[in-house]
């Protein structure tokens, strides 16, 4: 009987070589070719799958936000956002991999406007799972128990977050200093989450706008 083969699992395993590869050595580096050798199979069982070099890596992206989405899904009803925001953070090899990409298709869609297209999209759909998360909806104006839009919250927890992210990619997983940058993030979104930044503190730590009436 001729062999029975997978071919989302072997889409998968391809995708996710190309991940490797471009985390490791750029994305110049990822052809068909050095996919199929990552991979462990010929170059044309590759082209059965992905016809382009633009193919591969635009599979390993999608592969990329899957397994952050599946991190997500398999955390506790009742997990406080920031153990979400830790799934995306590059914390160990495999989230530093996915950083890696991500910060490479970033760089190249400044004049790559499919790709930016791509990248906006899987941010949009970031930026909704969080706004539901802060109890919104996507699409409607929605506001914190303290009067504060969910969507604006929304986009600046994720600006913190790549921010932070940034930062950790210089250093090793288990630099002392990504562990410093990780509180330090953590508190910041405590502090978005719990007080409105934009207003300084008036007497007793209470927030309100500043006067200058005696």
């Amino acid at each position: 009987m001729p062999k029975v083969v997978d071919r989302n699992a072997r889409r998968y395993d391809i995708a996710d070589a190309t991940l490797r590869l471009a985390a490791r050595e750029g994305l110049e580096a990822v052809s068909i070719r050095s996919v199929a050798a990552e991979a462990g199979m010929s170059a044309g069982a590759v082209q059965k799958y992905f016809a382009t070099k633009d193919e591969l890596l635009l599979c390993a992206l999608d592969l990329s936000d899957e397994r952050l989405v599946q991190r997500w899904r398999e955390l506790p009803g009742d997990a406080p956002l920031t153990d979400y925001l830790r799934e995306a953070l590059p914390l160990d090899e495999r989230t530093r991999e996915e950083n890696a990409l991500l910060w490479s298709f970033t760089a190249r869609a400044a004049y790559r406007p499919e790709w930016a297209r791509r990248i906006a999209a899987s941010y949009r759909e970031l930026h909704d799972m969080l706004v539901a998360a802060l109890g919104g909806t996507a699409g409607e104006s929605a506001e914190t128990s303290e009067g504060r839009s969910v969507d604006d919250l929304a986009h600046a927890i994720i600006a913190l977050t790549d921010g932070f992210a940034h930062r950790m990619m210089q250093h090793s997983p288990d630099d002392p200093e990504v562990e410093g940058l990780l509180r330090a993030l953590e508190h910041a979104v405590t502090v978005l989450l719990t007080t409105d930044p934009l207003l300084p503190s008036g007497p007793q730590g209470q927030t309100g706008p500043v006067t200058t009436e005696q």
